[in-house]
Order: structure tokens, then sequence, then C-alpha cells
């Protein structure tokens, strides 16, 4: 039975079976033609959250799908093994958008109506960061936020749950970065630099 299963196999097996398809393996049979050690049933049980992957099996996943082993296993950082992809980034800062509008009383429907989705095309961008957000959707997630036209395409400290392991006083700095231009940025640098230089 379902309700049977381990909480966090289930959620393993679905960043699984999300990497297989990103990486364009329509079936289990697809990857594990890429994997002759492995039985037949071992990916399935692993994608069905019957059994949890061993480390090593996470990595043999992470290496055939393109994908994070960290991301597979915990479903933190890069979901790409070579970064943080547009989409990546998008779904990030939009789900970040969607729950704090959520957590005030009567902004989530109103955040919904300015950015032309139904709570249920919403759910489907939440629980599937593969799903393309398109640049359309972006632009009025930023207007309704009042952030800058591009905001959710960059990696910000508030959004991104692998900076909360970093201590405070990193974590402010980063903040205090992410919120300035270009210049300013530039400008924040060459201070930070100079203080290395000492």
């Amino acid at each position: 039975m379902a309700s049977d299963k381990n909480p966090t196999a289930v959620q393993i097996g679905q960043r699984i079976k999300q990497a297989r398809k990103m990486a364009g393996f329509d079936s289990a049979a697809q990857l594990l033609a890429k994997i002759p050690d492995w039985g037949t049933g071992r990916l399935g049980n692993y994608e069905a959250g019957i059994s949890v992957p061993s480390p090593d099996d996470i990595k043999i996943i992470a290496k055939k799908t393109g994908s994070s082993p960290c991301w597979i296993m915990f479903g933190l950082g890069p979901i790409r093994s070579t970064g943080r992809d547009q989409q990546a980034i998008r779904h990030q800062n939009f789900e970040y958008i969607f729950d704090n509008c959520k957590n005030q009383r009567g902004v989530l429907p109103k955040f919904l109506k300015a950015i032309g989705l139904s709570r249920q095309k919403a759910d489907e961008y939440i629980n599937n960061p593969f799903l393309t957000i398109a640049d359309r959707i972006a632009r009025k997630c930023e207007k309704f936020y009042k952030k800058p036209n591009g905001w959710l395409d960059e990696q910000h400290v508030e959004s991104d749950p692998v900076c909360a392991a970093f201590p405070e006083d990193m974590r402010q700095v980063m903040e205090i970065y992410s919120g300035l231009s270009d210049d300013e940025r530039k400008r924040f640098l060459r201070i930070a630099e100079a203080f290395e230089d000492e």
C-alpha cells in the first residue's frame, strides 16, 4: 500500500523519475539500458518509492541523467550537475513568491489573477521543476512582487534553500550583494578586495 511507503523514499523516487524524463528517457527501461549491471526491478522500485537507493546508486543515476546527486537525494542545490539552468532558478524563485503570497491572507488569489494562472496550474509549476515557466509569466511575477525585470532569472539568497545552511553573517553579505545594481556590485567587490589585500 502507498501509505506504508517511506515518505523520503517516495520523494527521492519522484526526483529520480523527473531526472530520467529531463534526460530524455521516456521509460525506466530506456535508462536501464544505460545501466547494464542493474536488474529490471531495481530502478522501478526506486521510482515507486519502494526502496531507497544507496549513495553509490544515486551517483550512477545522477551521472546517467546529468543531474545533481545532492538534488536527487535531498531536493536541494542545483538540479543539473553542471549548475543551475534558468528554469531551475525560475522555479525556485516562483515557489518563493508563491509561498510568501500563500502566507498572507487574501494575497494568493490576487497573485494568481495577476499572472493569469489557476491554482491547479500554479501547483503544477510548484510540483514539477522541469515545467517551463514562460517569460510572460516570469515578468508578471516580478511586476506583482515589485521586483525588477530579470529578478526571477537570478539566484537570491532569501529564496535559495542551500543558503539556509550558511552562517548568518555570510547570508547577510550575500543578501546585500544580491540587492545591488551591476555598478554597485562592482564597487562592493572592490571594497571587499581592499580588505583582502590588507
